[in-house]
């Protein structure tokens, strides 16, 4: 079976007030670490919150709270440098050009939702920890898009 594709966005300052609100559209009971695929999520989110650049990624699955059911998993990372990348994957379901089609459409719906500058699709891969790293999943990607 061919990889899902990830759609991520990067905003390059923390605006928790975004994020938030993009948590709460897409994540039910976010705050709470059930809604993660990780032990340590509510340090996770606090240090993240607080503006704390840890390097961490936080992976929330239909079975742990994804809103919608089109999607594999939401993907929420602290990058080590600054800001915040937040992402989904698209499921595969019924086929892969259906998938990639509802990625396209999902980066530019997160693009909107969250007043990010960039973001790509690429297949399954985690989420860019730097800007570095952001720079060359950019260029890689399957799909990337720059704009207001």
């Amino acid at each position: 079976m061919a990889p899902c594709p990830d759609v991520y966005v990067r905003l390059p300052h923390l605006d928790r007030l975004r994020l938030e609100s993009f948590l709460d559209a897409h994540v039910t009971s976010w705050r709470e670490s059930a809604a993660w695929l990780s032990e340590d999520a509510s340090d996770i989110l606090r240090a993240g919150l607080s503006g704390s650049p840890s390097g961490e990624t936080l992976y929330a699955s239909p079975s742990s709270g994804v809103r919608d059911t089109g999607l594999s998993f939401v993907m929420l990372a602290f990058p080590r440098d600054s800001g915040v990348v937040l992402g989904v994957s698209v499921d595969l379901e019924p086929d892969e050009d259906a998938a990639m089609t509802m990625a396209e459409k999902w980066l530019v719906r997160l693009m909107r939702e969250l007043g990010a500058p960039q973001g790509f699709v690429q297949a399954e891969e985690p989420p860019p920890l730097t800007e570095a790293e952001w720079q060359v999943e950019m260029a890689r990607a399957l799909s990337s898009r720059s704009g207001s």
